[in-house]
């Protein structure tokens, strides 16, 4: 993973900071960049602590990355991303862009903290990992101890210094990978097992030779960024791929990303016919997009973006970002007092039903409301209503299954339960669980709201990193379906 430096400070929740950074680069497939400028190249297929804070008087946070094999054994890439900050899990899962919960920029997931801490992941292999400068001598892992020495990266788990970069990775192997055959023998870039004619080819200006080429598009950069690794890894991902074009473009555009990171802009370097970018409906593609693109929930992202321009595909005039879609800003929901609500949403709200409020073109508009001469402001026990709009009524005690995703299928899973125990003569003690690309949830409704996220205890409201997971007690009913129960 290589060193940049972030002139521009961290980001820490909505504000920047002139805190400096370090970043880190799980490059691509099995390409490694650490703090200090070290290089290696690892295959294994393993989850593996990518880094941690490993002195105490910092923040702790760690981030594991899972690797997996794409059609060869000689190759992995990265498939799964977690991070463990504030006692609290995140998963970026590839291809999986709706679920981080996050942040989007350019083709990237970003989670940041609000004490420098900043993960990039395009969802597909390319991983980079940015801490500020206080963690100096107090990170490690594959990224690195970050001590501005780069001979003694190769640091195990148990604190030796290796000069087998198959040893080192090994050794950090996370916790609760038992996945057999994930470990790996093979050592550096002989593993693509390259011949000659295929390095000569692959090294020359219309392959990765490109990025080296003194008079070609991305010359600005080689002062600050030298591109030889860059090349090595990219040739490696060509012998491994027969010379695949969609893998050359992601390798030159690694080696992009990377300068713009830098503050450098590279000339164009797509072209028709050669790594060009399909984009959505109601966007297009802008070399030097924002790095906060403008949302429904913040259209004014883009002012004071604290992150470089980057290339992207950016919403068309009058469309703004909705959940990876670029809609209409009439068809906008609105952020009200901690919720999401849907265009022409309609809700009553507080506990004694005294406001009807409508949401309409990003605005909420509230009037008084009362309740009928025989009507009265409650939630019924048992009342359910599903997608489809019916509603009935089941007042039985038991576990009962919600929601899930049925048989086999290829989108994604999910199952959402409720449980209702008996307490008195009067009523229940309910406890829902949401389960979800292996992270479960429960919330007991009782006196006070209890959550369990991954077997920890949390009193609500819960706000999570970038204040993008406030209070689920207020929100998961919304994201599965219009149930309702007694609380």
């Amino acid at each position: 993973m290589r060193l940049l430096l972030s002139s521009s400070g961290t980001v820490q929740g909505n504000a920047v900071t002139s805190q400096p950074s370090t970043t880190a680069n799980h490059i691509t497939d099995p390409h490694y960049y650490t703090f200090d400028n070290s290089v290696f190249h690892f295959q294994g297929t393993c989850t593996y602590v990518l880094s941690q804070q490993c002195q105490n008087g910092l923040p702790y946070y760690r981030v594991e990355g899972k690797n997996e094999h794409r059609g060869s054994t000689r190759v992995s890439w990265t498939r799964l991303v977690k991070i463990f900050v504030h006692d609290e899990t995140i998963e970026l899962v590839k291809g999986h862009y709706g679920e981080a919960k996050v942040t989007r920029s350019g083709f990237s997931v970003i989670v940041s903290t609000d004490f420098g801490l900043m993960v990039s992941y395009d969802m597909y292999s390319y991983v980079q990992i940015a801490v500020p400068y206080t963690y100096q001598n107090s990170t490690c892992g594959l990224c690195g101890n970050f001590n501005n020495r780069p001979e003694d990266d190769f640091q195990t788990r148990q604190g030796e210094v290796v000069s087998s970069d198959v040893v080192f990775a090994n050794s950090w192997k996370a916790a609760g990978d038992d996945e057999p055959g994930c470990e790996v023998h093979c050592s550096g870039l002989a593993c693509a097992g390259c011949t000659a004619a295929q390095t000569a080819l692959y090294r020359n200006s219309a392959h990765c030779g490109i990025l080296e080429n003194s008079t070609g598009p991305f010359a600005a950069c080689h002062q600050q960024l030298p591109p030889r690794s860059f090349v090595d890894s990219c040739v490696y991902d060509l012998c491994v791929s027969g010379g695949y074009q969609p893998i050359l473009c992601q390798a030159l555009n690694v080696y992009s990303s990377q300068c713009q990171q830098n503050g450098i802009q590279p000339q164009s370097w797509r072209r028709s016919g050669f790594c060009e970018i399909p984009c959505p409906a109601n966007s297009h593609y802008e070399a030097q997009g924002t790095g906060c693109p403008s949302t429904c929930v913040n259209p004014n992202s883009t002012n004071n973006c604290p992150l470089p321009n980057q290339e992207s595909c950016v919403c068309n005039s009058g469309y703004l970002l909705s959940g990876g879609a670029c809609v209409p800003h009439s068809d906008c929901g609105c952020s009200f007092e901690g919720r999401y609500y849907h265009s022409g949403e309609t809700v009553i709200l507080d506990a004694d039903c005294r406001r009807r409020c409508t949401c309409s073109y990003g605005s909420m508009t509230c009037s008084s409301h009362s309740c009928g001469q025989h009507e009265s402001c409650r939630v019924g026990p048992g009342s359910y209503n599903t997608f489809d709009g019916v509603m009935y009524q089941y007042p039985g005690a038991c576990r009962l299954t919600l929601a899930k995703v049925m048989g086999f299928s290829n989108h994604s899973h999910f199952m959402v339960t409720v449980e209702k125990v008996p307490q008195g003569p009067q009523g229940f003690s309910n406890v829902l669980r949401f389960e979800a690309e292996g992270t479960q949830v429960a919330i007991e409704m009782a006196s006070r709201s209890t959550v369990k996220v991954s077997d920890r205890n949390h009193f609500l409201p819960i706000k999570r990193i970038d204040n993008m997971f406030e209070d689920y007690y207020n929100k998961l009913f919304d994201k599965i379906s219009n149930t309702k129960q007694m609380s």
